[in-house]
């Protein structure tokens, strides 16, 4: 069970990689100059930056393999990524009825689309007033009671709901890496407590891109000082890699934190080299 001291999460939940090789498939996997660890190809990829990275396998009951267990169990703002569970949300609650309705702003402006944004869109590209339209739709009390269901970070949400996840309020919204990947992980497995078809939409909007025979799915996020890469690595004939990358300094480039993501997971034996 994960507990919080001072903003930090701790708990057995936070292993080693040799502790999590077979859930991850990592065993018999390795570079060929050797077996890799996770600090060490962490450090390679990440030299210089103030990151973590937790990773674990998609299946109920694996344990997360973490970068660095203090580092990683900082509680962050999810920025961009607080979309995944907003997306789940406004599908579940019946907001938008699916992911490629289009969304209108309450008081248009000028250089608004006439036909509105589908939240397949606004994910992708981003567009941020998208959800803080849709965040508005579902109010505070609503977000309360997913987030809470859905154990996402501390489940705050702390301030105007349009401002969820930003990082721009002390009480808001945060998460842990480990945290991410166990939402992920729940998320993927279609296990969430909301309706299937909004799980399922929700995965169907990720990014991704082929490497090789894998498909790497991702979403970055970046706000108040803190960058998330987060998403998985789907492979065939082998269970689903979950990740999350977080990253705290300023300055942080989600083009940046991706390119590092991928050349990790690359070190790790998850995804072929680009």
């Amino acid at each position: 069970m994960l507990r919080s001291e001072g903003g930090t999460v701790v708990g057995a939940r936070f292993v080693r990689l040799a502790a999590v090789g077979v859930a991850l498939a990592l065993s018999g996997e390795s570079r060929a100059d050797g077996p890799v660890d996770l600090p060490s190809a962490f450090r390679r990829a990440f030299d210089g930056v103030d990151a973590c990275v937790a990773i674990r396998d998609v299946a109920p009951g694996a344990g997360s393999a973490v970068s660095d267990e203090a580092i990683c169990g900082r509680r962050l703002p999810p920025c961009g990524t607080f979309e995944l569970p907003a997306t789940v949300i406004a599908i579940d609650r019946g907001v938008v009825p699916d992911a490629s309705a289009p969304v209108k702003r309450n008081l248009p402006l000028q250089d608004d689309p006439s036909g509105g944004v589908s939240l397949r869109e606004a994910f992708q590209r981003p567009i941020p007033w998208v959800y803080e339209e849709v965040a508005r739709r579902i109010g505070s009390a609503a977000f309360d009671k997913a987030l809470a269901g859905m154990r996402y970070g501390n489940a705050e949400v702390g301030g105007p709901v349009e401002r969820i996840g930003t990082g721009d309020r002390s009480n808001g919204l945060t998460l842990s890496a480990p945290e991410q990947v166990e939402f992920l992980a729940r998320l993927k497995r279609g296990e969430l407590p909301t309706s299937s078809e909004s799980q399922a939409r929700t995965v169907e909007i990720m990014p991704v891109a082929k490497s090789g025979e894998a498909s790497v799915a991702w979403k970055t996020g970046v706000c108040d000082s803190t960058g998330w890469v987060v998403g998985w690595v789907d492979r065939p004939q082998r269970s689903s890699v979950i990740f999350a990358t977080a990253a705290h300094g300023a300055d942080q480039k989600p083009e940046d934190l991706l390119a590092r993501t991928r050349k990790l997971l690359a070190e790790l034996a998850l995804a072929p080299a680009e």
